[in-house]
């Protein structure tokens, strides 16, 4: 079911059981989301992962699939989707990744790899990028997995570890891999190839509120890291000369429990989703430009807190799932229904939303 909006196009996925929301990633043809989904809503049968692909007419094309566990979705440096998953025991673990097929265009390509952790964070010219913090071990070091694809789509993988100090902030673009984190003398802030080789550094000497994520870094252009504390969020601008300015943008009032790892979704631009103790939502910034800002308080609908308009998606009651890039200025939102742990739900809505 589709509903046009101010917003954008809003497309509802819906089916007779159960359906757990995984994961998401952008290809050529639409915005691809994997499910988990059973039969009966009581979530007692064998579960299945389904593959959907919305395009952007709202239209969806579904695969079925009886392999693995914890689909993770993301794509290639040509824009061409894979999914990356687990199957068998603790004992006898196997991880694989493999194209995720739609259409039926192209033969399956499947390549076993070592299990690995970590948020896909981008791709250079060649390879896929996942990168993991482990916030629980002070002294363990932050790992990078590349992923580098022939032209038969066969995976060659790396995993590397990140000399300390550890908690990056990542930025990845135009084939270059940048890092950013605190430290006792300040902004450690280091440029990376895909062997782990360190090729610059700087440190940056700034006290500002607290940093959730990088917007951009670059030792060539100016650079951007998104603040937030006790609601007031901001920005730091980064000079290429090292200097370091910030600037309030917006004070929602109440303080982030989390981001995700922002979204590229045009020039300078990026998408950022967050969680606050009542609610959650996602804002857009351009360098040191607030565009948007999106938050669902207590379950009262999306409101743009600049322009005070509001969306409002079934009961209003609502998770946001992934944002990702659709086309430049546009962008994909999977939203799906807040359930306690033993409840289930059986929809889920996609916002394609430009601006």
């Amino acid at each position: 079911m589709n509903k046009q909006t101010s917003f954008g196009l809003i497309t509802t996925v819906e089916v007779p059981g159960a359906l757990n929301f995984k994961s998401s990633c952008w290809n050529e043809n639409g915005l691809l989301i994997a499910n988990y989904i059973v039969d009966d809503k009581q979530a007692t049968s064998e579960y299945k992962i389904v593959y959907s692909l919305i395009n952007q007419k709202g239209e969806v094309s579904n695969v079925d699939s009886n392999e693995g566990a914890l689909p993770i979705l993301f794509s290639n440096s040509k824009g061409e989707p894979f999914v990356y998953y687990t199957k068998g025991t603790s004992n006898d673990l196997k991880a694989i990744i493999e194209t995720v097929n739609i259409k039926g265009e192209k033969e399956r390509s499947q390549t076993n790899v070592d299990a690995f952790q970590g948020r896909f964070v981008g791709c250079t010219n060649e390879s896929s990028i996942f990168y993991h913090v482990d916030i629980w071990q002070e002294n363990e070091k932050d790992t990078i997995t590349i992923l580098r694809f022939d032209n038969q789509n066969k995976v060659t993988q790396k995993q590397l570890e990140i000399p300390l100090p550890k908690a990056n902030k990542i930025f990845v673009e135009n084939g270059e891999i940048h890092l950013i984190t605190e430290m006792e003398e300040g902004w450690l802030h280091r440029q990376i190839d895909e062997e782990g080789k360190e090729l610059k550094r700087r440190i940056l000497d700034f006290d500002f509120p607290f940093v959730h994520e990088a917007i951009s870094l670059s030792f060539q252009k100016k650079s951007y890291l998104l603040c937030e504390e006790n609601g007031e969020i901001g920005v730091v601008e980064i000079e290429i000369n090292g200097d370091c300015l910030y600037a309030d943008l917006f004070n929602i009032g109440d303080e982030f429990f989390g981001t995700w790892h922002p979204q590229i979704i045009g020039e300078g631009k990026a998408a950022v989703q967050f969680t606050t103790e009542f609610g959650n939502g996602w804002l857009t910034i351009q360098e040191d430009e607030l565009i948007e800002l999106f938050y669902n308080k207590n379950k009262k609908g999306y409101k743009n807190l600049l322009t005070k308009e509001t969306l409002e998606i079934d009961t209003n009651d609502l998770a946001l799932g992934s944002i990702n890039k659709v086309n430049e200025n546009t962008f994909g939102l999977v939203f799906y229904p807040r359930k306690q742990r033993k409840e289930t739900y059986n929809k889920v809505f996609i916002l394609q939303h430009s601006f």
